[in-house]
């Protein structure tokens, strides 16, 4: 049969799995190791006003070093659990947490002295990352199977 185009197929948004959901949390944490990693790799940062710039663009304090250093540890204990109430706090945790995050220094990129394309470019991994942590918390769950952890069975 061909597939029917309408509103409602096309915002139907596929539903989240455990396997979905560990799979997200493996990528974040290798994701977010990078990032603070990256962060200390000789010619891809410079120091100004005591901050690392990272790429020309990104100002990386030590406290972005901790929050996405804090973020790559809560994911991966909640990938080596597999248990799909863990992976949901985190997810709700890290996804409003980010969300925030990018509300502010957007908010903030109003009265700072930067281009407003700098603010945005800054933030929007941010967005997508919120985003996509809040739709893994709050899209439909699919009925099936559980992740298996790695964790010895109690």
């Amino acid at each position: 049969p061909v597939p029917s185009f309408s509103p409602q197929t096309m915002l139907r948004v596929p539903p989240v799995t455990d396997r979905m959901m560990r799979g997200f949390a493996i990528f974040l944490t290798l994701n977010m190791c990078f990032v603070v990693a990256s962060g200390w790799v000789p010619g891809w940062y410079t120091w100004e006003n005591g901050e690392r710039l990272q790429f020309g663009l990104f100002m990386m304090s030590p406290l972005d070093d901790i929050t996405h250093g804090m973020t790559a540890l809560a994911f991966a204990v909640v990938a080596i659990t597999g248990k799909r109430d863990h992976m949901r706090l985190a997810s709700t945790a890290f996804g409003w947490y980010y969300a925030l995050d990018a509300v502010f220094f957007l908010l903030y990129g109003l009265v700072n002295d930067k281009p407003w394309y700098a603010d945005v470019a800054l933030n929007a991994p941010h967005v997508g990352l919120s985003a996509l942590l809040l739709y893994l918390v709050y899209a439909p769950a699919a009925e099936g199977r559980r992740v298996r952890s790695l964790q010895p069975a109690t």
